[in-house]
């Protein structure tokens, strides 16, 4: 039973571990699914669609045609003042200008060496309007918003708060980034703005910006954004609504805890629990941007700024305003913020429901569970199909649904989850198969050659249905009067002994490398050189057949001194084609061999009794067999056979009162020229050697009158 819940068990707590990974480490999930995210911006990424967003970049060029960063205040104010009289409805201020203006008149003339020429001059000098304050009046007539950096530094310098943060809820407080310190523009200009909002992205663990902050904490204060200022100015709003739910002990899978959406005017922005915004870039080729020198030139078309929200940033690469994105690995800071812009405005939002995440845990769950039970019933590719299927529908429903929807699921976790639980059971199953093929391999041992298993287990298409022509060797072995024995004797020692026997003979058998065929009650078949090519057939069988005859007549005198009267092995032995192979259903099949020859060793074998004999080799065998002393049987006519077949005994070891090799040989060339001294001599020796049992048989029927050394056998 606990083999059987093995593979059941084992995955199911391999997918508890899973699902502790995802509770223990979520941020090793967390980029994971990012990754994949970004893999769906970077091969769908949100398409242009022109809206009244405008960047003024202050690139390299116009670094290089009006000079070297930070410019004259004077310019920035022109800048402002172009843009407002273009109609501009909003424009954003994407720079930090947190010290006063070097190139001031009154801020110049200290750097100057005090000679009387300057002396003259600085009265007239300290007349002149400070740059800061051209900039800060620009900005009091055009509604310009301007911007903070958040830091962990102490003593905060508080940024100007033009609008109000209603919060429908619990405080969002706990849920948002909090900061002690901030980098803020000039009073002189920060005061004359008609909002001011925080740049910070807050990039994920490594380093790429997908979600933005749209509020944000300083201390005990709630703060906006950057972009959502610059939206609630374009829309002349005057505050925001936070709409919470829950708090933070409420968190947990499906349980929308934390901030849900921001309400900016009229704009309704849907957010993660802690107030961010999913970003859905564009390409930086899309026709936003306008060179900020080209403003500035006579001829430029101001037509285009008319009704847009104008952002003025940087793109210089020197000024390093630069952010890591899904697409871009040095995206311009003013972009990120422009595509927050536009998103709102389209309406063109990412979003990962709260709920999502137990959707897929419980689609992990659901399908792993699945997959536990069918792979013992289906298999490892029977799986692999369902499996394949499962982590494509995760895949192919994430897709869609970012695609059509903007939904973002996640495809990766519960796919690597099916994977990890299909690669566990499978290879469960494998090593459930290993142990099986190696008691089946054991099992085989009882019946085959070891050799022969080995075969089978590394080419099991042996085992298929169908056979071949080939040379092999045959054995036989009965014992004699088995059959009285097997009516004398208790049932349990009757087990006993033959189970000995049996054992005893099968491990000569498989020594040698046969095959063994069937064992019929006490008789053996067994053939050489099937399933496993053996060019030494037939000297394997010869001397399989030698020792089998020295361990049958060990164990018969063992069994008969204990008064059991176990009779002598007979043996057979013949080579020939015959056609070996897999015979029979599919339902169930025999590894089995047919042909006259196996016939042949059957039969003699069976005329051992006959001849007097325990082992008889054809001359089929026996010619190719080497270094085994043989003397000739005679020529025997098998029942049902026509032409006579050469048969040879091998000298046996436990055969006592052999008659003398020359003295045989005389009397069998005698015998078979059909000399008459023939007789003579086979009655001579059966005289001297009364338990040679194939001169007494030869001895017997000259005696009888019959002559030469062919035999006609009466049994089959």
């Amino acid at each position: 039973m606990r083999k059987q819940w093995l593979h059941v068990l084992a995955p199911l707590i391999l997918l508890g571990l899973v699902l502790t990974l995802h509770y223990r480490f979520p941020q090793f999930i967390q980029n994971l699914r990012m990754q994949a995210f970004d893999i769906y911006q970077r091969v769908e990424p949100r398409p242009y669609t022109p809206v009244p967003v405008l960047i003024v970049d202050i690139d390299d060029s116009s670094l290089h045609k009006l000079g070297q960063w930070p410019w004259p205040r004077t310019r920035m104010a022109d800048l402002i003042d172009r843009l407002d009289g273009a109609g501009a409805s909003v424009i954003g201020l994407d720079i930090i200008l947190a010290e006063p203006d070097r190139t001031s008149p009154v801020n110049v003339l200290p750097l100057w060496a005090p000679t009387p020429e300057v002396e003259k001059l600085r009265e007239s000098v300290q007349l002149l309007p400070d740059h800061d304050n051209i900039l800060a009046a620009a900005i009091s007539n055009a509604r310009v918003v301007d911007g903070f950096a958040l830091t962990q530094q102490t003593a905060p310098q508080l940024p100007p708060q033009s609008a109000e943060i209603a919060i429908n809820g619990p405080d969002p407080g706990p849920f948002l980034p909090t900061f002690t310190g901030s980098i803020v523009n000039l009073n002189s200009i920060g005061s004359n703005t008609q909002g001011s909002g925080a740049f910070n992205f807050l990039p994920e663990a490594d380093g790429v910006s997908r979600r933005v902050p749209l509020i944000l904490k300083l201390g005990d204060k709630i703060l906006p954004s950057f972009a959502a200022e610059v939206l609630r100015v374009a829309q002349g709003a005057d505050s925001y609504e936070v709409r919470v739910s829950g708090d933070q002990k409420d968190s947990g899978y499906g349980v929308e805890a934390g901030i849900q959406e921001i309400r900016i005017g009229s704009l309704t922005v849907p957010t993660d629990g802690q107030g961010r915004m999913w970003l859905y870039y564009t390409t930086q080729d899309a026709p936003r941007r306008v060179p900020a020198w080209r403003l500035l030139q006579s001829d430029f078309d101001t037509s285009v700024i008319t009704g847009s929200i104008v952002l003025i940033g940087t793109s210089a690469i020197g000024l390093k305003d630069r952010v890591v994105t899904p697409l871009n690995a040095t995206t311009p800071g003013v972009e990120v913020h422009a595509s927050i812009i536009e998103q709102v405005l389209l309406g063109k939002y990412l979003y990962r429901p709260g709920w999502v995440e137990a959707i897929e845990l419980l689609y992990l769950s659901a399908l792993s569970i699945i997959l536990i039970f069918l792979l013992p019933r289906l298999g490892a590719l029977g799986c692999f199909l369902v499996g394949g299927a499962s982590v494509a529908v995760a895949l192919g429903s994430s897709w869609y649904s970012f695609v059509e929807y903007g939904w973002l699921f996640d495809p990766v976790f519960p796919s690597l989850g099916i994977l990890v639980i299909y690669i566990a059971g499978t290879l469960i199953n494998y090593a459930r198969s290993e142990v099986e093929k190696r008691r089946v391999k054991h099992a085989f041992a009882h019946y085959l050659a070891p050799e022969v298993v080995e075969r089978l287990v590394a080419d099991p298409g042996l085992l298929t249905l169908g056979g071949e022509k080939r040379e092999m060797t045959f054995l036989f072995t009965d014992i004699a009067n088995f059959t009285s024995l097997t009516e004398n004797i208790e049932p349990s020692l009757l087990v006993r002994t033959l189970n000995e026997y049996l054992e005893g003979a099968c491990s000569v058998v498989f020594k040698h490398g046969g095959t063994i065929d069937k064992i019929v009650g006490d008789a053996l078949h067994v053939m050489f050189n099937a399933p496993s090519d053996q060019p030494d057939h037939a000297a394997r069988a010869v001397r399989c057949a030698l020792e089998l005859d020295d361990f049958c007549s060990e164990y018969q005198s063992q069994q008969n001194e204990q008064a059991i009267d176990l009779g002598e092995t007979r043996i057979g032995v013949n080579t020939g084609f015959a056609v070996v192979g897999n015979f029979g259903g599919f339902q169930r099949f025999d590894y089995t061999a047919h042909g006259d020859a196996i016939n042949t060793a059957a039969r003699l074998e069976s005329a051992n009794k006959q001849l007097g004999t325990r082992i008889c080799i054809s001359e089929n065998t026996a010619r190719h067999v080497e270094g085994v002393t043989m003397r000739p049987v005679g020529r025997l006519v098998l029942k049902g056979k026509s032409n006579g077949l050469l048969i040879f005994e091998p000298t046996l070891s436990h055969s006592d009162g052999y008659s003398p090799k020359e003295a045989y040989a005389h009397a069998y060339t005698a015998m078979d020229g059909l000399e008459p001294q023939a007789t003579q001599l086979f009655s001579k020796l059966a005289q001297d050697y009364p338990n040679d049992g194939l001169v007494q048989f030869h001895a017997a029927r000259l005696l009888n009158g019959e002559a030469g050394s062919t035999i006609v056998m009466t049994s089959k």
